[in-house]
């Protein structure tokens, strides 16, 4: 949501704060749609002032922003001149000009001057964009606008309404689908089936859109107009198993069939609810014997074709999944069971982070968590598979980044079902990376005194330290080989430890996840150092760092750094670093940068000042922290002045050198 408002604010950070500030907390949290139009906040009131031109109507402004974007003769009628002299007009700095249409650029100007203009003044915007769309030949916009425009309830514009808000929705467009279904039901007169029919479309496209207690809400307003209106009773199953985590209660106007359609589709959806289904957070496998939805699937089904790339992963071979997701087979316009189309972002949601856990199976983990950030800021990824995403993205920013991260506590708060916590094992993870394997040890203890609560499918853990042979949820083979021989190494004989560890480091070669293929390798050349074999150690552990360096596990790559220099040895160069530069720098430089500029910068300070001197540009930094590019300038210049540098190059140079001063 953050990113959502960043977009919608145009990048003010201090305007995306007060913006925030003043939504309710269902709404930060994305279970509800915004409100449209947003709240006035003082910081775009400032902006707002400085962005309009002089001389410009203000009501022709507010017109502007109401229609956002059309042809160049629609932007001509609004600024009451000729289209060839639209440029030249105020409102034509306001605008992007290109091949006979216009959009508006200003983001931010446009969320003020909605949410400042009087209710009269928007209806007055609406009936002139009605008359001027009619006009140039746009029905459908002319539609939506003369709805939006008019006084009283109109029922002859449900019907068309409800045929846009269909048309949105197989188009994958689920804030429009809501927009025309919610207009239509505002039209309809109240008790009718008409009525029941929109208000229960503007359900499915919250659904799609993710915005689940708009959802549950509209599905039973939709019940409670009309009982017996077609799907109505198995969508507000679906509706409350999807939001409360349970089935409702019983109910004389819900049937066992629609009881068990709309669970059956929320078991599709994998969301974790308990009766009448007994599993409160279903594995992926579950998903193969789900329950009846009302309508045949298949493999090239949206639905299943996810579930079969997870099982393919789960059974081995995660390329082979994710190849599946990528590839041609899926009908987008299809209609899935009961009202969802397979490109409603809900759906496209479950297909990233199918794409995160598989990427992440296959040993990729700086491409997951790459995929999944980006992911998050278009999409409800905190939904699907029972929320697995917020505790997958831990997992990844730990390994990623060394440190959990804004992104994972965002999507935790996304999730709308109570769930067992399962820190124990992401301090652990914490832990063991900044070196502290003894403090890693005891949380992972304390974890499996308490019965490893809430331990996800398939997520990277730790087992280098703690209680060896405890249980673990699914997991693809080679993980699973990955952590048998972990525990192996662990469980070395003091007299035969030298062939222990050979066998061991044999059976590996045969991993093919880098990331779990190096956690091995790491205990290795741990464990044959603390036996005084520093040669051996040595050589584990430079295979463990180029492996991680390969993963994109940055933290753990930084761990095997540190180790490397306490057996007195500098990390080896990655191969991209051979034929860098003869100033580029070894890896470790970085990590070393962490720890020495931790007392002068601030903590968000320190994580621009490493993306800068890993060569990252602003926008792509500003897209890894979820922050504007003007934010990411803004702490340029603090961290340029704190270490006395003038540019990011010279930045870089002290950040690939200072350990050489140490």
């Amino acid at each position: 949501m953050r990113s959502v408002i960043a977009g919608i604010c145009g990048g003010d950070a201090v305007a995306s704060a007060e913006l925030l500030a003043a939504l309710g907390t269902e709404q930060r949290r994305g279970w509800r749609a915004l409100p449209d139009p947003l709240p006035a906040v003082a910081a775009l009131e400032t902006h707002a002032r400085n962005a309009v031109p002089e001389g410009a109507d203000l009501q022709s402004v507010l017109v502007l922003a109401v229609c956002g974007s059309g042809t160049v003769q629609v932007l001509g009628a609004i600024a009451g001149c000729e289209p060839e002299r639209v440029s030249e007009s105020p409102l034509g700095g306001l605008a992007q000009l290109r091949g006979g249409r216009f959009r508006l650029l200003d983001a931010a100007l446009r969320t003020h001057v909605l949410a400042a203009a009087s209710a009269q003044e928007r209806l007055r915007a609406h009936q002139l964009l009605a008359a001027v769309l009619g006009s140039a030949g746009d029905e459908d916009a002319a539609l939506w606008h003369r709805a939006r425009g008019a006084v009283v309830g109109d029922p002859g514009l449900v019907e068309p309404l409800l045929a846009l808000a269909c048309a949105a929705l197989r188009e994958g467009d689920a804030e429009r689908a809501w927009s025309r279904a919610t207009e239509a039901a505002e039209h309809a007169r109240p008790g009718t089936p008409a009525h029941a029919g929109a208000l229960l479309l503007s359900g499915w496209a919250a659904l799609a859109g993710g915005w689940i207690t708009d959802a549950a809400d509209r599905f039973e307003q939709a019940l409670r107009v009309d009982p017996g209106h077609r799907g109505g009773a198995a969508a507000f199953v679906l509706g409350h198993v999807v939001r409360h985590g349970t089935a409702p209660a019983p109910d004389p106007r819900i049937s066992a069939e629609a009881i068990g359609r709309g669970c059956g589709f929320a078991a599709l959806l994998n969301a974790p609810f308990g009766a009448p289904c007994s599993d409160r957070e279903p594995g992926l496998r579950r998903l193969e014997a789900a329950p009846d939805a009302g309508c045949a699937l298949d493999e090239g089904d949206a639905i299943r074709r996810v579930t079969a790339a997870l099982r393919a992963g789960l059974d081995g071979d995660p390329d082979a999944g994710i190849r599946a997701l990528a590839g041609p087979g899926a009908n987008e316009d299809a209609e899935l069971p009961l009202g969802l189309h397979a490109s409603a972002p809900l759906l496209r949601a479950r297909r990233a982070v199918a794409d995160v856990l598989l990427n992440s199976w296959a040993g990729r983990i700086g491409t997951a968590h790459a995929i999944l950030c980006a992911s998050a800021a278009e999409l409800p990824v905190a939904l699907p598979f029972g929320g697995v995403a917020a505790a997958l993205c831990r997992r990844l920013e730990l390994a990623v980044e060394g440190r959990v991260g804004p992104l994972s506590h965002e999507l935790a708060a996304g999730i709308p079902w109570t769930q067992d916590s399962d820190g124990f094992v992401d301090r652990a993870i914490g832990a063991y990376l900044r070196g502290c394997s003894d403090e890693a040890a005891v949380h992972m203890t304390l974890w499996t005194d308490r019965g490893r609560p809430s331990e996800r499918v398939g997520l990277p853990g730790l087992d280098e330290v703690g209680p060896l042979g405890a249980p673990v949820a699914p997991e693809p083979p080679e993980a699973r080989l990955a952590r048998t021989l972990r525990e192996r190494v662990r469980s070395a004989r003091e007299s035969s430890w030298r062939a222990d560890l050979d066998a061991v480091g044999a059976e590996s070669r045969g991993i093919r996840s880098p990331f779990e293929r190096a956690r091995v390798e790491a205990l290795l050349g741990s464990t044959a150092a603390a036996h005084g074999d520093r040669g051996r150690g040595v050589r584990h552990l430079r295979a463990a760092f180029s492996l991680f360096e390969e993963s994109g596990a940055l933290a753990w790559r930084g761990m095997v750094g540190r180790r490397l220099r306490a057996l007195g040895e500098r990390p080896q160069r990655s191969s991209a670093d051979d034929g860098a530069a003869q100033g580029a720098a070894a890896p470790s430089s970085l990590e070393v940068c962490r720890a020495i500029w931790e007392p002068i910068l601030t903590a968000r300070e320190l994580d621009v000042a490493l993306l800068m001197a890993e060569g990252r540009t602003n926008k792509e930094i500003a897209l890894a922290l979820h922050v504007s590019v003007r934010t990411v300038e803004v702490h340029g210049g603090r961290i340029f002045a704190k270490v006395d540098v003038r540019t990011r190059h010279e930045l870089t140079v002290l950040a690939h050198r200072i350990d050489q001063h140490l």
